[in-house]
């Protein structure tokens, strides 16, 4: 009966209970978000194996270090680190390069310094998003912001999937060549996803 009641907690109460060493809030958030992991994981990486291991540690972390994360949005926190953990992963086994245009050092994941050139990042993309053409900036945001899949986007639009495909084909190119300079392509993924690349 207690799990049950523990199990209708919001993400803060969890949170709130993990701080207190509240196993069962740690299970619930465990069985809540495991799976969700593992799928963001294993869309980038193909590698069951992998994609397990980084999410058992994220997880093993959130535990270990239940007293001094700060964190404000639980499910926005583990998606921030899975993604950070799997480009760590790419550069450090060197699988997929071709993701990369510029070598770089992925910053820091939730420190102050992070947040602080998320913003930037998200000022600087969001000005370039706005210059894409109306139905080429549409189908962008709604695969990277609202994360819909290409299908859910085609019966939207009332188009082909393939046109969804085309125009975010379209959208990132026109993206990597307008911040070549800026930023690696990488960033813009880390921001926006790679939901449907």
């Amino acid at each position: 009966m207690l799990l049950q009641k523990i199990q209708d907690r919001t993400d803060k109460e969890l949170l709130e209970l993990l701080r207190q060493d509240d196993s069962e809030a740690f299970e619930v958030i465990y069985k809540k978000y495991f799976n969700r992991l593992y799928s963001h994981a294993f869309k980038m990486l193909k590698d069951k194996a992998v994609c397990k291991d980084i999410v058992q540690e994220i997880f093993v972390q959130l535990w270990t270090k239940r007293h001094t994360q700060e964190i404000q949005a639980l499910e926005a926190y583990l998606n921030a680190i899975t993604r950070f953990q799997v480009f760590k992963t790419i550069r450090s086994s060197r699988v997929h390069e071709d993701l990369f245009d510029a070598e770089h050092e992925l910053p820091v994941c939730c420190t102050t310094e992070h947040h602080i050139a998320e913003k930037e990042i998200s000022m600087v993309l969001s000005s370039g998003v706005a210059q894409l053409p109306e139905r080429c900036q549409t189908i962008f945001t709604m695969s990277r912001v609202e994360h819909l899949s290409t299908k859910e986007i085609a019966l939207k639009l009332a188009i082909a999937p393939k046109t969804v495909e085309n125009q975010l084909t379209i959208a990132l190119r026109k993206l990597r060549v307008n911040f070549a300079d800026f930023l690696p392509a990488f960033i813009l993924v880390l921001h926006y996803g790679l939901h449907q690349i």
